[in-house]
């Protein structure tokens, strides 16, 4: 048990320093995988999910925690708008589904926290 929380909390700390770059490639792979994106689409995900994530770097230096989460969230929303007019109608099925499941597991998560 020890042992899970110790990789867990190490897992945590490596996504929070992960760089923009980083964080943009992690995003596109995933959506590789969910939506069988073609080389072409890759290339424009990768592009819009860099722009966002050095946007969302810019952001954490603001103090205010709500002014904070609400330019998160502005800024998610505008990246999902993005990516897709990238996709087929199709993909945009599986992405909002895609975001719905990972929605519900983060509900589930802050249930188990409180």
């Amino acid at each position: 048990m020890a042992v899970m929380m110790i990789t867990s909390g190490a897992m945590a700390q490596q996504r929070q320093r992960a760089t923009p770059e980083e964080r943009a490639k992690r995003q596109t792979e995933t959506l590789v995988k969910e939506l069988s994106l073609t080389q072409e689409q890759k290339d424009k995900v990768y592009e819009i999910n860099l722009k966002y994530a050095n946007a969302d770097a810019k952001n954490t230096e603001n103090a205010d925690r709500e002014k904070r989460m609400a330019e998160f969230q502005k800024l998610q929303g505008e990246r999902i708008a993005a990516i897709k007019e990238v996709l087929t109608a199709e993909q945009q099925k599986k992405l909002d589904k895609h975001i719905s499941d990972n929605q519900d597991k983060m509900k589930g998560n802050s249930r188990r926290q409180r």
